[in-house]
């Protein structure tokens, strides 16, 4: 028995059955177009089928109708009218016979049953169902990005933007709105030559993070041609000299400082902590109450009347970094003088913020204080490192290590910048960072990321929209935590910028984000699944959102002959039956052909895509170029760098390392000096010198202490703390 999916019937069945209603067609046609010629002359026409095919052969073969008809037709036209008349015919004949083929389709059709108003049966989209996405031009219309073709020599295909492209007629009940796009699929299936061609059309500012540098090396000509481009290199890898990015710019007011230690303390990686969410929220509130302090350094001025020099955040990853807290001479110093100013309220309100947080935390439980403090060391830390720091600085210095040197000061990046493109340019950013330090550096480059994201906002409360959408590129984004991207993956957009998220599949998606995966992954508008996908989780939600169809499934079976003549020998049956299967089993999805992918968006059927390969298409060989291309990477302000010399390092922070030196001992011999020797073999071990808290008997490491001025040493900040309390009261 053979089973086979069909939907019309046995194969050679249906071929006897189309032959024999062809060859009826052909003969009615004949007669019906010399029927209709007669009319005009009062002839006749006569005769069977076998007289009318018989006619059409003849017809067919040049011999004029008065001869192919003989006998059968009387006072025939001339050929002309003739001819006429048998075109009419056979076009009258063809439209009754397409309509009843219609008809008896729309009848006979199985999975015809409606639920809200579509279909239950899933299929693949159509020419006619992908027209919100259609545009004319590999280079889309502003506010769209640009996606592939429809496979199949299909359209091209772009995001939607309804408000600056609205469409008209029935297309307009389909047409979706503006939202960000992930791209999802193995390496090398594609994600990022989509990303580039959508870079390098895109017309708008656009920021691109990405973990190699090819990204900005394709694009970069292209966009020097839109505006001024800016790379923040925070690891120092791309050999280019780094924009200027700094948190601590918005620390000037009580909300500002707050929101700055949120956002890092929100990048802080996560992964396989326990309780991870718990300390973030701790470590968030110590974050604000430094950021309150670098703030303050802003504001206030010294002794003499002349401004103080602000904090950067070197300083507060060393403060964070040895446990500093209020005890700490500069910081009790700010956080006393602003507590003490009667004049800007800004000053009292980070002040008091400062003090009240730094007081809670060091009556904390020992254990809960080292855990916090343990916590915004995570989000700080990168910038204890040089070439992060100097990311963060304003020195003229191209590298940290020295380098050339500017004429004037760097500019900080912000998205008054991105936006400032002047008579229709659009500048563009780049975030670099290597795969082996992507989350390491994951509050910096998090930490950029916020800061737009908390600016876009604040203009949107301020009735200050986006004069051009803003394009976010995150290549590889499960190297990024992002902790507040389960909500603005999709709220972003309907203020005028959206993302495009690179995945290699949801596994990683999962692993990120945990418990609010889907809510990532339902806030993107646009899923691209790229060919080669074999991630089981990928797979399965696939399968699940392209849904089922039902199957017509006809089997037959032959009796075979008996030998003796029985008569029911030979008997053929046939059977049918449906059956609901997956509209598109995995190992179809796996298999497509590289460069093609599957494409969820919004209410539209999944669409079977080809994806845009720069290097395909003619109109962006010329617009993506690769080769050396000569941009200056740092903006710079107006503000002239005065002669005097200009040290890479803070000095500051040198100073302060040194006044946290713990004093060496001279009270015992050195190790080198009276070595132990070791059972057994002789050689000489150094005797390590062990330290005690006088107060708590406890081990103390180097820098954990502070030195009495009897010599003795306690644990710092715990009981030093205390004591310098006691004192006080």
């Amino acid at each position: 028995m053979a089973t086979r999916r069909t939907g019309t019937g046995d194969g050679f069945e249906a071929a006897v059955v189309a032959c024999g209603a062809a060859v009826i067609g052909v003969g009615f046609a004949t007669w019906l177009g010399a029927r209709l010629s007669v009319v005009f002359t009062g002839g006749s026409v006569h005769g069977g089928l076998g007289d009318w095919l018989r006619a059409a052969v003849g017809l067919a073969s040049g011999v004029r109708p008065e001869r192919a008809w003989g006998d059968h037709a009387a006072r025939l036209p001339s050929a002309p009218v003739y001819w006429a008349c048998t075109a009419v015919a056979t076009v009258a004949l063809g439209g009754v016979g397409g309509g009843l083929w219609w008809v008896w389709r729309r009848l006979a059709r199985d999975g015809g049953r409606t639920r809200f108003g579509q279909p239950t049966d899933a299929h693949q989209a159509r020419p006619r169902d992908v027209a919100p996405l259609v545009v004319e031009s590999v280079v889309p219309p502003t506010g769209r990005m640009l996606l592939g073709r429809m496979a199949g020599r299909g359209p091209l295909l772009a995001t939607e933007d309804r408000k600056r492209h609205p469409l008209a007629g029935r297309h307009r009940r389909r047409q979706g709105n503006r939202g960000s796009v992930a791209l999802i699929g193995p390496t090398g299936s594609g994600k990022t030559a989509l990303a580039t061609s959508a870079i390098a059309t895109w017309d708008g500012p656009v920021v691109a993070v990405s973990v190699k540098r090819d990204l900005y090396d394709t694009t970069v000509a292209a966009r020097a041609s839109k505006g001024d481009i800016a790379v923040f290199d925070p690891g120092g890898v791309t050999g280019l000299p780094t924009a200027r990015w700094s948190p601590l710019e918005a620390t000037v007011t009580s909300s500002g400082a707050l929101r700055t230690g949120r956002a890092l303390a929100q990048a802080i990686p996560k992964g396989g902590v326990t309780n991870a969410e718990y300390w973030a929220e701790h470590g968030e509130g110590l974050l604000g109450a430094f950021m309150c302090v670098a703030g303050l350094s802003r504001l206030l001025s010294d002794a003499d009347g002349k401004p103080m020099k602000p904090i950067g955040m070197e300083q507060l990853a060393a403060w964070v970094r040895t446990l500093a807290g209020a005890t700490d001479p500069t910081i009790n110093d700010i956080i006393t003088r602003a507590c003490d100013n009667r004049d800007n309220i800004e000053i009292q309100l980070l002040g008091r913020h400062a003090a009240t947080t730094f007081t809670g935390v060091g009556r904390e439980d020992d254990k809960i204080r080292s855990s916090v403090y343990s916590t915004a060391v995570l989000a700080l830390k990168p910038w204890l490192e040089p070439a992060v720091a100097h990311s963060a600085s304003s020195s003229p210095h191209a590298f940290y290590s020295g380098g050339p040197t500017f004429s004037h000061r760097p500019r900080y990046l912000d998205l008054e910048w991105l936006m400032d493109g002047e008579d229709g340019r659009s500048n563009t950013l780049y975030l670099s960072a290597p795969t082996a330090e992507f989350e390491r550096l994951s509050p910096v480059l998090g930490g950029v990321l916020a800061d737009l994201k908390d600016t876009i906002h604040a203009w949107d409360i301020a009735k200050r929209p986006l004069e051009k959408p803003l394009l976010i590129v995150i290549d590889e984004a499960a190297h990024l935590q992002i902790g507040w991207l389960p909500t603005e993956v999709s709220t972003i957009a309907a203020l005028g910028a959206f993302f495009v998220t690179c995945w290699q599949n949801l596994a990683q998606i999962n692993h990120r984000y945990d418990s609010l995966a889907d809510a990532v992954l339902s806030g993107h508008r646009t899923k691209c699944f790229f060919a080669g996908i074999d991630d089981l989780t990928t797979l399965k939600y696939l399968t699940t959102m392209l849904g089922h169809e039902e199957v017509i499934r006809r089997g037959s079976s032959h009796d075979i002959p008996s030998v003796w003549g029985n008569r029911q020998g030979g008997r053929r049956s046939v059977s049918e039956s449906t059956q609901r299967d997956e509209f598109a089993p995995a190992h179809t999805l796996r298999e497509m052909f590289p460069g093609e992918a599957v494409l969820l968006h919004s209410t539209l059927p999944p669409i079977h895509l080809s994806a845009v390969r720069h290097w395909e298409e003619p109109d962006l060989v010329q617009l993506v170029q690769q080769g050396n291309v000569s941009v200056f990477t740092c903006p710079l302000t107006s503000d002239p760098v005065p002669d005097a010399e200009h040290p890479a390092l803070d000095i500051a922070t040198l100073e302060a390392a040194k006044a946290q030196l713990p004093k060496a001992r001279r009270d015992r011999p050195s190790p080198a000096s009276d070595p132990a020797q070791a059972p057994g073999n002789g050689s000489a071990i150094p005797i390590v010198e062990r330290a005690v808290c006088a107060a708590c008997h406890e081990d103390l490491g180097p820098g954990e202490w502070r030195e009495r001025p009897d010599g003795s040493r306690l644990c710092a900040p715990n009981c030093h703390e205390r004591e310098v309390r006691s004192r006080g009261c």
